[in-house]
């Protein structure tokens, strides 16, 4: 029985509509005297709406009979925005109850539901919006109970993302977030359709998950099985996240911005109900230690992080080099890249093969291997791509060794390429080249590309560097000019043997002219200081011919050539007709 004590006749009459609606019974009840209040304290009430003031009763007086009431069973105040305003500090007093300005009858049904006053059968989830946290909810859960389980979501680290990319991408982020959340929802290994989803706050970045205890003799989950479900959310939170990432642009939630998962923490507890402590008090306790909780487990996620990264440095075999083959453009011709692209070979453009850059990938099947024996992995390895492998590294504060272990895995497999090799290297890693020879072998002719993804922090040091590599009869480049930290101060004071500009300053250059004028002046700085420019991400012939007419020396990019392994390349650069090589675009 719902007990509906309210001077208005036709909210009362419709919301008890509702609820006949959900096979519910409704008994109004007039606030006129002493009879009304014990009405309330009937046996079969489940659940109390009341107007925020009645005339048999002072303000404050009917708001301590309230909270009281509120403590055994669902009450949803009735006020206007008068009274809200008029409640001023005693409003933090109103934990136990459930205050709505001015609601409708669908505004307090929901109310109801959530906490599970009309049973869980009639309970409907609201998939559009996530409610902010309702005291209410875990208390007459944990009195029904007689216990209460918690998982704690915690993404404190959207925050970082307002600073960096501004409260746009932070907003869209949190929007992403939530249709995560709701897609989750009552699939299989994860939160349950009965659990009850909220927020916190309405600008906060803690969730709140109550599980709705099952139907079996025990309500009490069984040790560990909270924070198994907390790995499995968390992976499943983090691959969809990924998932996002990894979609079209025109179709993805994540802002374009974003191109790393951002750290998602889950933590959890349980309370068992004892009637002699405050109940709103141990809850209060269930959310301060889950949220602690959630910290120790997001250590545990970034170690696991880490394991994975140390993992792919010291497995065999699950690091694997691709080359992508770097051409003269001068004079480079359309029947060239014809015959190129007939024959699906690079044997027609042998004669202006400059060298290969060596691209690190992923084997992502032996990868997969691995994890099914490991446990919930945070990353699905489908999205272990160049960019977020090294990403990842870096996180884990491993970003060395990695770049350590792929210029060994570069090397090792291209000893029978031609040409020169190009490699990718931090420059913590070069400043200290000098003890990684024994990666390097006698590898003749290379060309270190110095890494966007970190700024070069000691110039002296550097020139230093190149010096030694020149008597190693090695060289130096920058790699992807016109982003990260590569800009004209460091081809300024390094004097590099090659630039290379980015893909960015390269893409649909045919048709921005404003583009060709600032390229065109990259190119007549660097014949200034004798550097080779090298244009990478050529996909269009139309893009090579304005190259061409700027007088760029070296071409990269899928109009010629995709990676692929030093076996597959060797093939077609044999004399045999029947190797083929089907890297072409």
């Amino acid at each position: 029985m719902i007990a509906l004590l309210t001077t208005n006749a036709d909210l009362a009459k419709e919301l008890t509509e509702l609820l006949r609606g959900q096979a519910l019974q409704a008994r109004e009840i007039k606030p006129v005297g002493k009879a009304s209040l014990e009405a309330l304290y009937a046996p079969d009430v489940v659940a109390v709406v009341v107007d925020g003031t009645v005339p048999v009763l002072p303000d404050h007086a009917w708001l301590d009979l309230l909270t009281s009431l509120g403590r055994r069973v669902p009450v949803v105040v009735m006020g206007t925005t008068e009274q809200a305003r008029g409640l001023g500090h005693q409003a933090a007093a109103l934990g136990s109850v459930t205050w709505l300005t001015n609601p409708s009858p669908v505004d307090i049904l929901a109310v109801l539901q959530a906490c599970g006053a009309i049973g869980l059968d009639n309970r409907k989830v609201n998939r559009e919006s996530i409610p902010t946290y309702n005291p209410q909810v875990p208390l007459h859960m944990l009195q029904n109970n007689h216990a209460l389980s918690l998982m704690v979501v915690d993404v404190s680290s959207f925050r970082k993302i307002a600073i960096e990319y501004g409260t746009e991408a932070y907003l869209r982020m949190q929007v992403c977030f939530s249709q995560l959340l709701f897609d989750l929802w009552g699939q299989p290994g994860c939160f349950r359709a009965a659990d009850i989803l909220c927020r916190r706050s309405l600008h906060s970045n803690l969730y709140y998950i109550f599980l709705e205890q099952s139907r079996s003799a025990s309500a009490v989950p069984a040790p560990g099985a909270l924070e198994l479900l907390a790995d499995r959310l968390v992976s499943r939170l983090q691959n969809a996240f990924w998932g996002e990432i990894f979609v079209p642009p025109a179709k993805r939630l994540v802002p374009d911005c974003i191109q790393v998962v951002p750290d998602i923490a889950m933590g959890f507890g349980t309370v068992l109900y004892n009637p002699c402590v405050d109940a709103l008090e141990s809850i209060e306790r269930l959310l301060e230690t889950a949220t602690e909780v959630s910290k120790i487990q997001l250590k545990r996620s970034r170690d696991r992080q880490r394991e994975l990264m140390q993992t792919l440095i010291q497995t065999p075999g699950l690091l694997e080099p691709h080359y992508q083959a770097v051409f003269t453009l001068p004079d480079l011709t359309k029947k060239q890249v014809d015959e190129a692209h007939r024959h699906q070979s690079i044997k027609p453009l042998r004669g202006n093969l400059y060298g290969f850059e060596s691209l690190i990938r992923v084997r992502t099947h032996a990868v997969e291997a691995l994890f099914q024996a490991s446990g919930p992995a945070y990353l699905d390895p489908k999205y272990l791509r160049p960019d977020t492998l090294f990403a990842l590294a870096h996180a884990a504060k491993i970003g060395l060794e990695l770049d350590q272990a792929c210029l060994q895995q570069a090397v090792l497999n291209s000893s029978q390429l031609p040409g020169t090799l190009l490699l990718n290297i931090l420059p913590r890693n070069l400043y200290n080249i000098s003890k990684l020879q024994h990666l390097i072998m006698d590898r003749k002719d290379l060309m270190f590309e110095v890494s966007e993804t970190e700024a070069i922090n000691n110039f002296d040091l550097m020139l230093k560097v190149r010096q030694s590599l020149e008597q190693m009869q090695m060289r130096i480049a920058t790699d992807d000019f016109g982003r990260g930290y590569s800009g004209l101060e460091q081809i300024i004071k390094i004097k590099p043997d090659l630039i290379k500009l980015d893909r960015s300053l390269i893409q649909d250059i045919h048709c921005d002219l404003p583009k060709q004028e600032f390229v065109s002046g990259l190119v007549r700085a660097a014949k200034i200081s004798k550097a080779t420019i090298l244009a990478e991400g050529v996909e269009l012939w139309d893009e090579a011919v304005v190259l061409q007419a700027m007088g760029i020396d070296l071409i990269q990019g899928y109009l010629l050539h995709r990676p692929q392994a030093s076996m597959v390349i060797e093939m077609d650069l044999e004399e045999h007709p029947e190797a083929l090589l089907d890297s072409v675009a």
